[in-house]
């Protein structure tokens, strides 16, 4: 192989190497938390607290405790307001908990039957939800469970 065939080789490898960097930087979880007591995240209320989530360009996800007026004050002033669940509806909220297992932060849990609540949160009939999702899959998903008092919100933009 001669020089010049070394040297395009080379440089295609390294545009290669820097998309892949770039790719992966991209889609990374930029920031975590578990069990937070406060946290000032910018995409929510302020009046938050055992705050757990993750947060990238792609994803932003998160569950809290918070008041349910002032949650609902939030989502509305955001656009994006909460309703009743209807009776014959069992929405759903992802959680966080898969990507901060995958991170190292949190663990799977060994039995089964809590894989599917520990994936996201099934909203019931008393609570509150919102939803718009977008024809490529993104979209927002935004749930408040009235008996805990716990927010979830997730985001994606894809």
């Amino acid at each position: 192989m001669n020089k010049g065939c070394l040297v395009g080789l080379s440089a295609v490898l390294l545009v290669f190497s820097g998309l892949c960097l770039c790719l992966w930087n991209f889609a990374r979880i930029k920031s975590y938390g578990v069990g937070v007591d406060t946290v000032r995240i910018g995409w929510l209320p302020d009046e938050i607290s055992d705050v757990t989530y993750i947060s990238g360009n792609i994803n932003r996800i998160a569950e809290f405790s918070i008041d349910q007026k002032a949650f609902e004050n939030w989502c509305e002033s955001a656009g994006k307001p909460l309703s009743p669940v209807a009776d014959n509806s069992k929405p759903w909220v992802f959680r966080a908990n898969e990507q901060l297992e995958r991170i190292g932060k949190i663990e799977r849990p060994s039995d089964p039957d809590r894989l599917a609540s520990w994936r996201s949160k099934t909203l019931e009939p008393e609570d509150l939800f919102y939803k718009d999702r977008w024809d490529n899959g993104g979209g927002f998903s935004i749930g408040y469970d009235v008996s805990t008092r716990r927010g979830y919100f997730e985001y994606a933009s894809h």
